[in-house]
């Protein structure tokens, strides 16, 4: 049988400063916080939980040429908004939220790729995808509980790479599949202070010299 993302162990740091681990599938990490975090297709998920947004694990515009839906980009002719992976997060764009907390890494990491007219992978879109799911889950509102046995950060840090092997599963899992080196788009262009702050910084005296 092959080994699913829900299957793969990692090594979580029990609470009490001993140093002592435990030794956890994704699947009992995930469903160690309260709520748990769960995964399912946007139109599975969508409106499942009161104050909380299904959230696509990386920005679905994305991988569209515009917008939310319509055609996609090269290489992701398998993907669908409604039938993507999405997980549940504490809904709303103000301050602390979980889902504020994902939205603004990917808005910035989109804005600089644009900036250096570069596109990155989707396996890069998924390693700052998951550096942005640590943080919201240890900093966001409302804050999920953990077991007191447990070390909150560092079974943070399971989680997020476990949710970001889950997102890598699913895009595998696309017929035909989305592969990890399959260019994005930058769904949020930089703004035109972004780039006088480039352009100036660029011809400011001793700009690209060598360091010393």
């Amino acid at each position: 049988m092959a080994q699913t993302a829900a299957m793969v162990q990692a090594k979580v740091v029990k609470a009490g400063g001993a140093g002592a681990t435990a030794d956890m599938t994704c699947a009992e990490i995930l469903a160690s916080f309260d709520p748990p975090i769960e995964f399912g297709s946007h139109e599975d998920m969508v409106g499942s939980k009161a104050g909380y947004q299904a959230e696509h694990v990386v920005p679905t515009s994305a991988l569209h040429q515009s917008g939310r839906s319509g055609p996609t980009m090269a290489g992701c002719s398998g993907y669908s908004t409604p039938g993507a992976m999405t997980w549940m997060v504490g809904d709303g764009q103000s301050a602390g939220m979980e889902h504020k907390l994902l939205t603004d890494p990917m808005r910035e990491f989109s804005q600089a790729n644009d900036l250096a007219g570069q596109q990155a992978p989707l396996n890069t879109w998924l390693d700052k995808y998951k550096d942005a799911a640590k943080d919201a889950l240890k900093k966001g509102n409302p804050q999920r509980k953990t077991p007191d046995h447990l070390d909150r950060d560092s079974l943070i840090d399971a989680a997020a790479e476990c949710i970001r092997l889950a997102a890598a599963e699913a895009f595998d899992k696309m017929d035909p599949p989305v592969k990890p080196d399959t260019p994005l788009r930058n769904p949020w262009p930089a703004t035109n202070e972004q780039r006088a702050a480039a352009a100036a910084a660029s011809s400011a005296p001793g700009a690209g010299a060598a360091g010393v």
